[in-house]
């Protein structure tokens, strides 16, 4: 039986995974919702960097700004710094085309954009989780 911290590590991916899902989704169909798909790819990505925290055992606020969570996530591995731009690109998109009188939904280009920027974070904290494996409690 995994430990607790493992088991909300895994938690935190499959929510990442499942808001990646939707994205495509709501991106890719035919009757694109562009603007609920890129407010997902930004899900995606938040999830996925507290999934490295919480394996990390660093402390995280509670914020949807990425660009946070990759500054946190860099003290425990510096490459994470190269994810800024798509850290930057995706943090408005938590709250950007959710409300009546924002701003029109993105170009679909722009959407695609988007997706992949939410698919390398992601990318990038599953071959950090698997390269690095968990980090062992005090009781190891």
């Amino acid at each position: 039986m995994a430990d607790p911290r493992t088991a909300l590590v895994q938690a935190w991916i499959a929510k990442a995974e499942e808001d990646l899902a939707v994205a495509r989704l709501l991106i890719g169909e035919e009757r694109r919702l562009l603007g609920a798909g890129v407010y997902h790819c930004q899900q995606a990505a938040e999830k996925s960097l507290k999934a490295w925290l919480t394996a990390r055992d660093l402390v995280f606020p509670k914020t949807h700004d990425l660009e946070i969570l990759v500054q946190l996530a860099a003290t425990g591995r510096p490459g994470f710094l190269s994810l800024q731009g798509e850290a930057q690109r995706l943090t408005p998109l938590a709250t950007e085309y959710r409300y009546p009188g924002d701003a029109h939904a993105p170009e679909p280009e722009t959407a695609q954009s988007l997706l992949v920027d939410a698919e390398e974070i992601h990318r990038v904290v599953i071959a950090s989780l698997a390269s690095e494996g968990p980090k062992p409690t005090a009781k190891e």
